[in-house]
């Protein structure tokens, strides 16, 4: 051994050189396995990834119920300035003849023209209420009682101005909660029965019997303020007693009805809906030209059945007659004066606002201008009318090849990525030995996805859709699954929809069989799953060796440096011996 290797720093070079050799010995191969178990896991994570994709795009194909692919249908209009359609599954095939003849309008009124700076003959504070009434839809109505309160603020000298007076209206109709206020009663009730109370399309019964009318309202407040959204009270003036009830909830209407008595009649309550009012009616307040007042009050919907029946005072003089609008159960038409007041009324007859269509040379009419119960499944929307020297609209409703042929089309991706993948990696170059070369999990699915590729389904008849091939699907070995005849794929879905949703979705189709093959390779019980656990305990173990081994390693070389080091010190000591040696001889010599 030199004398150099036992300085400290030659003792470094040589426990280093061990540490080299014994890690390139014992440690390296062990790393070399783990890192291509790590590999190979990874891989099969992969794998199992593109299986799950493949799969989800194969239960869409498989899909038995009224939702699957080979269900849906496609509505197309040759006009769609005139008539846009969609269609559900449900929807029967077939071609139809439409015109629009009218749209569906809101039922709209306009009051008069007044001047924003000049006074109404409004000149007290208080309570002024009116009512509106609408279709309900059914041949019912709705009831909006709106009450605007005037206080001192709202006038000026006495006087309020048209312009203050409207905005005051719209801004009570937008704050409008449904309420209903019986009549003050008092004295003894005499009976008991029951009634119905309504809140929205909730049906609640209320129980009463005989008792003081304070004592009778007291038990109805009592279980009206049960119903969430309810304010119920009992009012109370000079020794009478009234109900009153609130919907806080502005969509939900509110309506007593169905009495098996009489208190209803004698607290003067009728069956009316009563419902806020912003969720009946659009109100505005414009200017027509500058320094000009106008209201606009049109229904929330469309149609005749959902028209005004009645737009009254219930005030005498009250907010409405100051702009012509206390019309009552009347219709005038509204007028427009260009050098003076216009004439309130109504934009439209009754006749116009309906849509009006002809079907197929029938005529039809409809509250709204979106259509979905005239031909099944189909939803239809008017947007202009047609022209008299227009062409009929013609709606095709057929099977939707384009949703059919996207769904096929993902299939083939999805497919083709985990082909491809494990094709790649299975397959050896001269620089590159592949992944998956010699595993068998990746070599028995490729060869399963092969054979589904290429292989007609057995119990199909030859005469039918029975192979990808026949749907113009081609496969190559190097790049997969592709469309060479989109014609002809196109084709089979708008001519033999039946023997490809058959081929598909059946339950020996080829979405089912495919979808249980690749199955069993998936899942916590699968074959690759199985497979990855196992390599997974292969690297934990290989680790815990590793670590071993680089203990044992690091140990050796901790002894290795102590001999060293001992080395050293019995060198050390000999040199110092050697010079008083030397030195002794010298000084025998003088």
């Amino acid at each position: 051994m030199a004398i150099d290797a036992l300085t400290t720093s030659g003792i470094n070079s040589l426990v280093n050189s061990y540490v080299q050799s014994e890690n390139a010995k014992r440690v390296a191969p062990l790393k070399a396995r783990q890192t291509r178990f790590n590999n190979l896991s990874s891989a099969y994570s992969r794998i199992l990834n593109q299986i799950d994709t493949l799969k989800s795009s194969l239960s869409a194909l498989k899909n038995q119920s009224n939702n699957s692919v080979f269900q849906s249908k496609s509505a197309k209009s040759s006009n769609e300035s005139r008539i846009v359609a969609s269609a559900s599954s449900n929807a029967n095939t077939g071609v139809y003849n439409l015109r629009v003849d009218q749209l569906a309008k809101n039922d709209s009124v306009l009051s008069v023209d007044k001047n924003s700076s000049d006074y109404s003959s409004i000149t007290n504070p208080g309570e002024y209420e009116f009512k509106i009434l609408t279709g309900d839809g059914s041949g019912g109505y709705f009831r909006s009682s709106v009450k605007v309160v005037l206080s001192n603020s709202d006038f000026s000298g006495g006087n309020i101005t048209f312009s203050n007076l409207a905005n005051k209206i719209s801004q009570t109709v937008n704050n409008d909660l449904a309420t209903i206020n019986s009549n003050y009663v008092s004295g003894t009730f005499s009976g008991s029965g029951s009634f119905k109370f309504l809140f929205g399309s909730n049906e609640y019964t209320i129980n009463y019997s005989s008792a003081d009318y304070e004592q009778v309202i007291d038990s109805i407040v009592q279980q009206l303020n049960e119903i969430t959204g309810i304010s119920a009270e009992k009012v109370v003036s000079n020794g009478t007693f009234s109900l009153k009830v609130t919907s806080n909830v502005v969509s939900n209407f509110i309506q007593f009805k169905d009495d098996t008595g009489s208190l209803l009649s004698n607290l003067g309550i009728s069956n009316s809906k009563e419902i806020a009012a912003s969720q009946l009616i659009n109100f505005s307040v414009f200017s027509p030209v500058s320094g000009k007042t106008q209201i606009s009050i049109s229904s929330k919907k469309t149609g005749y059945e959902f028209r005004f029946s009645e737009i009254s005072d219930i005030t005498t003089n009250g907010v409405l007659n100051e702009f012509g609008l206390n019309l009552g159960t009347s219709r005038p038409n509204f007028v427009q004066v260009d050098n003076g007041e216009d004439t309130a009324g109504f934009l439209y007859s009754t006749n116009q606002l309906n849509a009006k269509v002809k079907f197929n040379g029938i005529d039809v009419q409809r509250n709204s201008n979106e259509i979905n119960d005239l031909i099944t499944g189909v939803n239809l929307k008017l947007l202009s009318t047609s022209p008299s020297n227009e062409s009929d609209v013609v709606l095709t409703i057929t099977s939707n090849t384009n949703e059919i042929k996207s769904r096929i089309e993902n299939f083939i991706t999805k497919f083709n990525e985990l082909y491809n993948y494990l094709r790649e990696n299975s397959a050896s170059t001269k620089d590159r030995r592949g992944l998956l070369l010699g595993d068998s999990n990746a070599s028995s699915l490729l060869n399963l996805l092969n054979n589904f590729a290429v292989n007609s389904l057995q119990g199909f008849s030859s005469s039918v859709v029975n192979s990808l091939s026949k749907l113009g699907i081609t496969f190559n070995v190097n790049s997969g699954l592709s469309i060479a005849n989109e014609s002809q794929l196109i084709s089979s879905i708008e001519n033999k929809i039946v023997e490809v949703e058959n081929f598909f979705s059946s339950t020996n189709g080829f979405a089912n069989q495919l979808f249980n093959a690749i199955d069993s390779y998936s899942g916590p019980n699968g074959y690759l799953k199985k497979a990855q656990n196992q390599l997974n305990s292969n690297i934990t173990a290989l680790n815990d060796s590793i670590k071993n081994s680089e203990l044992r390693i690091s140990k050796s070389a901790e002894r290795l440096r102590l001999q060293y080091q001992r080395l050293q010190s019995q060198f050390a000591q000999l040199i110092s011996n050697q010079s008083i040696f030397t030195g002794n001889i010298f000084n025998q010599q003088l």
